[in-house]
């Protein structure tokens, strides 16, 4: 019989043995990082940042009115020019001697209308004369300003100060009336091009004050809302918006692209919501978003349902269920259930 109470004895003591070790390892904390959620972490609803591109305020594509042989373009694509600076020229000499030809017909019209005018006022001569020749000295001298203006078209002179940023002809080329010689683009104000969706485009006006930011460059500018479209583009719920900045230096160059920070006239709230890295919010089987927060009671983690709101290129806004305080936690979380112990590492 003291054989059996030793073995029942022994037994006992085995069970409790396992289970206090199976107890043991199930409470083993999870190690974890944590984020503080300080007013740091917030997303400013006054502003919002956009994606954009650098195109100039100003382009013009010069060309000629008349048709000739380009015999001069003393400009290179990148050279800045002054207005009213000689960009090219075609062959004058037809245009000029067809001025002249006109000249000398404008000339004889008048001398024939001012002696038959004189004729006419002393009463020696039908109205009906007076009449032709002045219609014929008024024609002369309209198919003469037009010569003239023919002839000042085979020069192209710069309508503003600016770069030279396309050159599609060259020195020897036939030039024809609107075929394109070079392009000039004035750099001293420049334009931000963003999108804005359809929810987006009312919450701003023209006047905004922005702020651009340039990478390539590493420098901050500041420029103002002055253009948002009042029509989508083409099959797509987008609205072209531009924002201008001062460009006193040329640093700023079509085609740069740039983030942009615009003021949201409909939202002056100071911060309220938060901004955490994307991948330490996970949903639920129901399709709800959740975060392990701590629960500093217990030193456990404690699954909070959270509202998310916009995406970000360093985030993801979180709208309700978080506050100043809490310690979401950020590395081991896919180890995690509701209230599985952890211990923190510290930094």
């Amino acid at each position: 019989m003291t054989k059996h109470f030793l073995y029942a004895m022994l037994l006992g003591l085995t069970i409790i043995s396992c289970a206090e070790e199976k107890t043991s390892k199930s409470i083993t904390p999870i190690a974890v990082n944590v984020l503080n959620i300080t007013p740091n972490n917030g997303v400013d609803g006054s502003s919002e940042k956009f994606p954009g591109i650098i195109k100039p305020v100003k382009t013009a594509t010069m060309s000629f009115q008349v048709a000739g042989d380009i015999t001069n373009l003393p400009v290179n694509m990148g050279d800045y020019v002054k207005k009213g600076q000689l960009i090219a020229a075609i062959d004058p000499s037809l245009y000029k001697a067809q001025y002249e030809a006109n000249k000398a017909q404008a000339n004889l019209a008048k001398e024939n209308f001012t002696r038959i005018n004189n004729v006419f006022q002393k009463g020696s001569i039908a109205e009906i004369r007076m009449l032709e020749a002045k219609s014929n000295y008024e024609q002369a001298q309209s198919a003469l300003n037009a010569a003239s203006k023919n002839l000042n078209h085979t020069k192209l002179t710069a309508p503003f100060s600016g770069y030279i940023s396309n050159k599609l002809m060259e020195s020897g080329d036939v030039a024809s009336p609107g075929m394109p010689v070079v392009e000039l683009v004035d750099l001293s104000k420049v334009q931000a091009i963003i999108s804005l969706s359809d929810k987006e485009v009312n919450h701003y006006k023209t006047g905004t004050k922005a702020t651009i930011y340039v990478p390539t460059l590493d420098k901050t500018f500041s420029g103002t809302l002055t253009e948002i479209a009042i029509q989508s583009e083409s099959r797509t719920p987008v609205y072209t918006a531009k924002i201008t900045v001062d460009n006193p230096d040329f640093l700023l160059k079509p085609g740069m692209t740039c983030t942009n920070v615009v003021e949201n006239t409909d939202n002056k709230a100071t911060i309220q919501n938060f901004k955490l890295p994307v991948d330490v919010v996970s949903i639920t089987n129901e399709g709800q978003n959740f975060v392990y927060v701590v629960n500093a009671e217990n030193n456990t983690a404690q699954r909070k349902i959270v509202e998310i709101g916009k995406l970000y290129n360093d985030g993801i806004e979180i709208k309700n269920g978080l506050a100043i305080g809490d310690k979401v936690i950020t590395s081991g979380y896919h180890k995690l259930t509701n209230n599985t112990p952890i211990k923190i590492l510290t930094k």
